[in-house]
C-alpha cells in the first residue's frame, strides 16, 4: 500500500500539508482500493490519484466536469495498458541494467528533495508523512524499472514490425492538435556538408596494440575471467568498470563489423579480435533473445600520437583546397569520413552543436567552405571540413517541420495500439470501478 502520493508530486517547495484539491490525505490513502486487476497486478485506487495529482499540478486537467471524466477514464485506461505492457515485459524475459535503474532512480530521488529547498525540509516532509528515505527511493526505483522494462520490450517488439501506412490528412489532423497545444518556437537550424579527417595510427602502433590484445586473449584462452580482464585491459572508459558490459543490444546500434561478429556467435562464446574503426576487441555473447544480444567487449586501441594528429590536419588541408578546386565533398566524403560519420547533415538545431562544430558554423554563409577545424571524439581530436547548405531562422512550427516527426510518432502509436490489442486477449483484465 502506498502512503506517499503526494510526496512523489513534482511541485515547486512547499509543505507536504498544502495538498491540492482532490489530493488524497494520509487517512483516506489508507483506506486504499484495489480498482483493477491486470494478470497476477493489481491497480490502486492511489496510482491513479498519483497520476490525476500530476496533471494537476502542471495545469492539464479540464476544468469542465464532463471533461474532467473523461480525462480521469483515459488516465485509468493508460495505466491498465501500462501494466499490460510491463506483465508482457516480465513473462518476456526482459532485463534491465540495475546500474541504470539506479542511476536514474537516484536523479529523480535528487530533483524531488531540490522542491524542497533543503534537506532539513526535505527529511520533515518525509517524518510527517511516515515515510523513510529508503521507502521513497524503493517506490521510486520500482517505477523507473517498470518504465525501462517497457521502453525495452516495446523496442524489442517494434523495431522488425512493418510501419503502418499515415495518410496526409491524418499528419495534418495531428499537427492542428499538436498546434492547438502550442508546439512553441522552433529553434534555428542549419544543414551542412562535411569531410572528416581522422589521425591513423602508425604500422608500429597497430602492431603493439595486436601484440597487446593478443596476449589479453591468450589469458581468456587459459581460462582467465573476462570481467577481470575487461577491467585491467579494456580502453572503453564506458564499460571497463562494468566489465566490458554492453547491455542488450539489436541490429544497427553497433558499427558492421562488430555487429557481424556479435550476431554470428552462440552464447558463451568469446571472439577472436575483431577490428573496428575504434581499434581491437575481443567479444564475448552472454545471451541471446530474439534478435538482441547481450555481450561484453575488451577493446585495445591503436595509439594516437601528436604526429599522426599533424599528418591529419595537413591531409585535411589539402582536402580542403581540392574542394575549392571543384572536387567532390561526395566522393572525398566517401574516402575520408568513418562509417559514423555523417556526410550530409540536414536541419540539426544550431544552439545544440558540439562547441567546435557552433564556433565554426554560427557565422557561416550559405555555401562557404569552412575549415579544416580541429573537433574531438572519443577516438582523439580529428580534422573537419564543412559547407552550410541550408539556414533555418527561428519561428513558429510549419506543417513541413515536423511532418516526418508526426509521422514517425503516429506509426508508433499504432503499433503500440495493435501489440496492446494482442496482448489484451492473453492477459486477464478487470475493471473494479
Amino acid at each position: 500500500m502506498r502512503k506517499y502520493t503526494f510526496l512523489l508530486m513534482l511541485l515547486a517547495a512547499t509543505p507536504l500539508s498544502a495538498q491540492l484539491p482532490g489530493t488524497p490525505s494520509v487517512g483516506e490513502r489508507l483506506a486504499d482500493r484495489v480498482i483493477a486487476i491486470v494478470g497476477d497486478t493489481a491497480l490502486l485506487n492511489s496510482d491513479l490519484e498519483y497520476e490525476i495529482s500530476q496533471y494537476r499540478a502542471a495545469g492539464q486537467l479540464p476544468t469542465d466536469s464532463v471533461a474532467l471524466e473523461a480525462a480521469i477514464m483515459e488516465m485509468f485506461n493508460s495505466k491498465i495498458d501500462d501494466l499490460v505492457l510491463v506483465s508482457a515485459a516480465r513473462d518476456a524475459a526482459v532485463s534491465v541494467s540495475e546500474d541504470r535503474v539506479n542511476e536514474v532512480t537516484d536523479q529523480e530521488l535528487a530533483r524531488i528533495q531540490q522542491q524542497f529547498g533543503s534537506e532539513v525540509a526535505f527529511t520533515q516532509a518525509l517524518a510527517s508523512e511516515g515515510v523513510t528515505r529508503d521507502q521513497l527511493r524503493r517506490d521510486l526505483a520500482s517505477r523507473v524499472r517498470d518504465r525501462q522494462l517497457v521502453q525495452d520490450y516495446l523496442y524489442s517488439r517494434m523495431q522488425n514490425r512493418a510501419r503502418p501506412v499515415i495518410s496526409e490528412s491524418e499528419i495534418r489532423a495531428a499537427f492542428t492538435e499538436q498546434a492547438a497545444m502550442n508546439l512553441g518556437q522552433r529553434p534555428a537550424t542549419i544543414s551542412f556538408r562535411q569531410v572528416i579527417v581522422s589521425p591513423t595510427p602508425s604500422a608500429e602502433a597497430r602492431a603493439r596494440a595486436i601484440a597487446r590484445a593478443d596476449s589479453v586473449l591468450e589469458e581468456l584462452r587459459t581460462g582467465a575471467d573476462f570481467d577481470v580482464l575487461a577491467r585491467r585491459f579494456s580502453d572503453d572508459a564506458g564499460s571497463r568498470e562494468h566489465g566490458g558490459d554492453l547491455g542488450w543490444f539489436g541490429t544497427g546500434r553497433m558499427v558492421p563489423e562488430f555487429e557481424r561478429a556479435a550476431f554470428s556467435m552462440r552464447p558463451g562464446s568469446t571472439s577472436g579480435l575483431v577490428e573496428t574503426m575504434f581499434g581491437f576487441h575481443i567479444i564475448r555473447v552472454d545471451r541471446v533473445r530474439g534478435a538482441e544480444r547481450q555481450a561484453r567487449h575488451i577493446l585495445i586501441q591503436p595509439e594516437i600520437t601528436a604526429a599522426d594528429v599533424e599528418i591529419a590536419r595537413v591531409r585535411a588541408d589539402s582536402v580542403a583546397s581540392a574542394i575549392r578546386g571543384g572536387a567532390s565533398m561526395a566522393e572525398l566524403a566517401e574516402r575520408y569520413n568513418l562509417a559514423s560519420d555523417q556526410a550530409s547533415v540536414s536541419r540539426v538545431i544550431a544552439d545544440g552543436l558540439p562547441g567546435e562544430y557552433r564556433n565554426a558554423l554560427s557565422n557561416a554563409g550559405p555555401n562557404e567552405l569552412i575549415g579544416p577545424v580541429r573537433v574531438s571524439s572519443p577516438r582523439g581530436d580529428r580534422w573537419a571540413v564543412f559547407r552550410v547548405t541550408e539556414q533555418t531562422p527561428a519561428g513558429e512550427y510549419t506543417l513541413d517541420d515536423v511532418r516526418d516527426q508526426i509521422r514517425e510518432n503516429l506509426q508508433q502509436q499504432y503499433l503500440i495500439e495493435q501489440l496492446l490489442s494482442d496482448l489484451k486477449q492473453q492477459y486477464y483484465v478487470e475493471v473494479m470501478l
